[in-house]
């Protein structure tokens, strides 16, 4: 299995492979290498930012960079095509089968300064945007994303993502799906809680039931797979801070709100990220990672790297309701 920090760093990162430039063609063709068809002409590069995808529900996230920065203020429609089994030998094999547009979601990137006196000095950065489309996948195999990407004015039509494997199920738990028992370390078992917690400052309420024992109050559950001092995505603060927080403060006596560290702690700190057994055991890629689970323990959705708060609130008023 890939390691969560190479997968990580991959999501935000990108490969020129999973990128192409746009073309003025809104016809869907995929050349023999199975992979979209590279144009010049758009002025950024746009990359899907998912963990790998199954079937049922997905959150399809695209992201638009350019040197590295992930751009806003972009209009994204997104149309979604069945490829042939072997894409690579029928190139021209593609069925439209969703148009959707997407909807951009963003957080502010922040890093912490500490000063001589020991005083945490927070700098806000610029606001980083995916655009994102709920989509249902009912086959699995091979599947083509061609996006038409409005941004500063000018309409890039046509621009083909490379091909996305469609399997059974997801590494993760999927949507509608039981999730692990997880028994992970709480704050009965360690002396002080920045042993469980790298958020400054921690939170104890959310440390105090294991994730079985979260399951077996008989409500829903949020569970945030977040490391703010050591994510490798540079999402986990700001996701801690403007989605999980302010979610806690509106739900917390309706809900149980569970924090798991994706790293041991101790080997963080001394150079070394090594994923907790609860990650392995969840088949987590990347961090951060969002579950809303239903009373029962199915996952009623997850949401993974960028996200917004209003996402996640729905998901729990969703879970409250059955």
């Amino acid at each position: 299995m890939i390691s969560i920090r190479r997968w990580s760093m991959l999501l935000v990162v990108g490969l020129a492979a999973l990128s192409v430039a746009c073309g003025g063609s809104s016809a869907a063709r995929w050349d023999a290498r199975g992979i979209a068809e590279s144009q010049d002409g758009a002025p950024f590069f746009p990359i899907l930012v998912n963990s790998p995808l199954g079937l049922g529900a997905n959150r399809l996230a695209v992201a638009l960079t350019d040197e590295g920065a992930l751009l806003s203020e972009a209009e994204i429609t997104l149309r979604l095509y069945r490829l042939a089994e072997e894409p690579e030998n029928a190139p021209e094999s593609a069925e439209l089968r969703d148009e959707l547009i997407t909807t951009p979601r963003s957080i502010t990137v922040t890093t912490d300064h500490i000063h001589g006196d020991g005083t945490l000095h927070r700098h806000a950065g610029p606001r980083s945007t995916i655009y994102v489309a709920n989509v249902e996948f009912d086959e699995t195999g091979w599947w083509g994303v061609e996006i038409d990407v409005v941004l500063d004015g000018e309409r890039h039509e046509g621009i083909r993502l490379s091909n996305s494997f469609v399997d059974e199920q997801t590494s993760e738990p999927g949507v509608g799906e039981q999730v692990p028992r997880s028994q992970q370390l709480t704050l009965r078992d360690v002396s002080d809680i920045s042993e469980i917690d790298s958020t400054n400052p921690p939170n104890p309420a959310f440390h105090e039931l294991t994730i079985a024992e979260a399951l077996k109050t008989g409500k829903p559950v949020i569970v945030a797979f977040v490391t703010p001092a050591f994510c490798q995505t540079r999402f986990c603060g700001p996701v801690m801070e403007e989605v999980i927080l302010p979610a806690h403060a509106e739900y917390g006596d309706a809900a149980v709100f569970v924090h798991v560290e994706p790293f041991d702690l101790e080997a963080a700190r001394n150079g070394q990220l090594v994923s907790v057994p609860t990650v392995e055991e969840w088949g987590l890629l990347s961090e951060p990672f969002v579950f809303v689970l239903n009373a029962d323990g199915t996952v009623a959705a997850k949401f993974e790297g960028i996200m917004e708060a209003e996402e996640v609130t729905a998901a729990v008023e969703q879970a409250l309701a059955r």
